[in-house]
């Protein structure tokens, strides 16, 4: 898997792949269950109204086509807290995985990371 940005396609692709994840616990360090995999804006201040938006609407498609026009893209895990689902949690795919490939309960379920180059 290559690092963002990526373009519409390749974020529809990579973010279809990792669906299985929505469920499971976001990381060892909280409690915190991942409620989506997403699309999402590349540039950071765009990610912040696509999460604020995300918040207000609930849905992450509807989020990303509220207001972004641009071409580059992210895919991000988003997770909350069953005590709170107003707290989000979020990061990208590229470095989700890249944190949680070594844990026996995501070992089978995250696909092998192809390095590019």
């Amino acid at each position: 898997m290559k690092n963002a940005p990526y373009t519409l396609p390749e974020a529809e692709k990579l973010c279809t792949q990792y669906q299985h994840l929505v469920g499971k616990p976001f990381s060892k360090d909280n409690n915190a269950i991942i409620s989506c995999v997403a699309i999402a804006p590349f540039d950071q201040n765009s990610k912040n109204r696509f999460t604020i938006f995300y918040l207000l609407f609930d849905d992450a498609e509807t989020a990303l086509q509220h207001e972004y026009k641009g071409l580059l893209y992210d895919v991000i895990v988003i997770a909350s807290t069953p005590q709170d689902r107003n707290e989000l949690f979020q990061e990208c795919i590229y470095n989700w995985v890249n944190k949680n490939i070594g844990t026996i309960e995501f070992k089978a379920d995250i696909p092998l990371l192809v390095k590019e180059g």
